[in-house]
């Protein structure tokens, strides 16, 4: 028989037994965590072509809501409706022969393209068929007449102007001018303004957020006192 191991040499070979256990368990514990990492990684690359072809879908799609946006917005931009001061006496001596009589009334501007700007070129004094201190509504058969006229000169209706007779400082729509222009400016897809006058000369210029034109008044003789709101500076009409 051999010689019995010592105490020394078992206790050395028995922490190597355990060395060895822990290194098992920790390598087991380790191969445990790292699976679903080398599963993912072979996933990712099994469906890396698919990965690509969906993100090549993703920017396309992205790039044409882009687009969308950018065709949108250049939708949404005003175009510019230049009003001369001339065409703006020219409304105010109307509707002034009939506002010093303490009645309302009624013109129509009409615009042209001219080097690719519009610019009111016209004022039509349409005929109404009521006219009360606080009140007009226009002939509906000479409406048409302008409306056949402004197309024969390919011109199109930019808007209509009144005036308030009743407060000499008023020139807010009312309610009912508010409710009738917006009819009006549906139904020419946000071109169409609106101008209220008083009798001294101030007028201002309406529309809803909709509206399509974004009118400039140009020339001399008319003074801009707010936003929107202006002054003719000589209204002296006969």
């Amino acid at each position: 028989m051999g010689r019995p191991a010592s105490p020394e040499t078992s206790e050395r070979a028995t922490q190597a037994f355990i060395k060895t256990l822990k290194l098992s368990a920790g390598f087991f514990l380790l191969s445990i965590a790292l699976l679903p990492l080398a599963i993912g990684q072979a996933l990712s690359s099994a469906l890396r072509p698919l990965t690509r072809k969906a993100v090549s879908i993703i920017t396309e799609a992205v790039g044409e809501r882009r687009e969308w946006k950018s065709d949108d917005s250049a939708a949404l931009q005003k175009e510019e409706l230049i009003i001369p001061s001339t065409t703006l006496y020219e409304a105010f001596a109307e509707l002034y022969r009939h506002g010093m009589h303490g009645k309302e009334w009624i013109v129509a501007l009409g615009y042209q393209k001219i080097d690719g700007k519009c610019i009111v070129t016209h004022v039509y004094n349409l005929k109404c068929s009521i006219s009360k201190s606080a009140e007009a509504e226009p002939d509906y058969g000479d409406l048409s007449k302008a409306l056949r006229f402004y197309e024969n000169c390919g011109a199109q209706i930019a808007g209509f102007a009144h005036i308030h007779p009743w407060n000499g400082r008023s020139v807010a729509p009312s309610g009912i001018d508010i409710e009738t222009h917006s009819r009006w400016e549906e139904l020419y897809d946000g071109r169409f303004i609106g101008i209220v006058f008083n009798n001294s000369g101030v007028f201002r210029i309406f529309h809803s957020e909709k509206c399509r034109f974004r009118p400039a008044v140009i020339g001399n003789g008319v003074r801009k006192v707010g936003a929107d709101l202006y002054e003719l500076e000589r209204t002296c009409v006969s």
